[in-house]
């Protein structure tokens, strides 16, 4: 079964401004001569968010003590949603945050990637850790209509788990669909864009949009999203996305590769989209 197509959105609706992001984690094993080092890259990735502040975040690799940056950033009309890979605050944490003077919450919740996905830290598939997917329904004040996002992490290292995950994902998303509800998928997804087992899955099986690929416009070059701290080249090594419901308008996409104070925020670049989303009756 696939994505059902939504009708097209009317060009008079407000776009709605979409980032995933993978901040990386804060480690003690860093010193201040390390590009990964926290107290170095947390005042990149405040001004980061300050200068784009999307309506939709999804964040991967957050720690509950490396929020604030991001929330000062963003400012104080977001609200996150997301726990940590082993439940509370115990882990990685894969949230949501969205702007809620456009955005109004409907629902949310989260499913650990595996064969039992409501067992909070299960991990079946041969990873060595817990992954999740966070998702969320949003009214949107701006149009009337609702909509859902889904943020997650997949695995580095399993293939069964990138495509068991994705796999997963797509039967959750489809119950949404199934109320005519037009969704957002964001991620680190470990895999490259258009050459992956869960690229195949997500994309080519169950039809969403790659906003890349789709958009009307790329307003930056086609980076490698991974580039670890070193020099950003043009190259397919595109394994962070954001993926969008047949009908969804995709207005713009970009690759972040800005350095505020010449820092990179992260190890990874920041990917965005404009979108204009459809208004349908659930």
């Amino acid at each position: 079964m696939t994505s059902p197509a939504l009708p097209a959105p009317s060009a008079d609706l407000a776009p709605l401004r979409v980032m995933s992001f993978n901040a990386l984690f804060a480690t003690e094993t860093t010193t201040a001569a390390d590009p990964g080092h926290w107290p170095h890259r947390a005042p990149a990735i405040e001004a980061l968010l300050a200068a784009e502040r999307p309506h939709l975040v999804g964040l991967q690799e957050m720690q509950e003590h490396t929020f604030g940056p991001v929330e000062q950033g963003l400012g104080q009309a977001y609200r996150r949603l997301g726990t940590a890979t082993r439940g509370g605050s115990d882990g990685l944490i894969n949230p949501i945050l969205y702007d809620t003077d456009r955005l109004e919450l409907v629902a949310w919740n989260q499913f650990w990637l595996s064969d039992r996905p409501r067992e909070i830290g299960s991990a079946t598939w041969g990873n060595a850790g817990p992954r999740v997917a966070v998702w969320a329904r949003f009214r949107d004040r701006e149009t009337g209509g609702e909509l859902v996002h889904l943020n997650t992490h997949l695995d580095h290292v399993i293939t069964q788990a990138k495509v068991k995950g994705a796999q997963l994902i797509a039967d959750h998303l489809r119950q949404f669909h199934l109320l005519q509800l037009p969704a957002l998928v964001t991620g680190d997804f470990n895999s490259v864009a258009a050459d992956s087992p869960a690229y195949e899955v997500l994309v080519e099986e169950f039809g969403l949009q790659d906003t890349w690929r789709e958009a009307a416009e790329r307003t930056t070059p086609g980076w490698s999203t991974f580039p670890h701290f070193g020099e950003v080249e043009e190259s397919p090594f595109r394994i962070d996305w954001i993926l969008a419901s047949p009908g969804v308008e995709v207005l713009e996409a970009s690759i972040n590769a800005s350095r505020p104070e010449g820092v990179f925020p992260s190890d990874h670049l920041p990917v965005q989209a404009s979108v204009r989303v459809p208004v349908t009756g659930a």
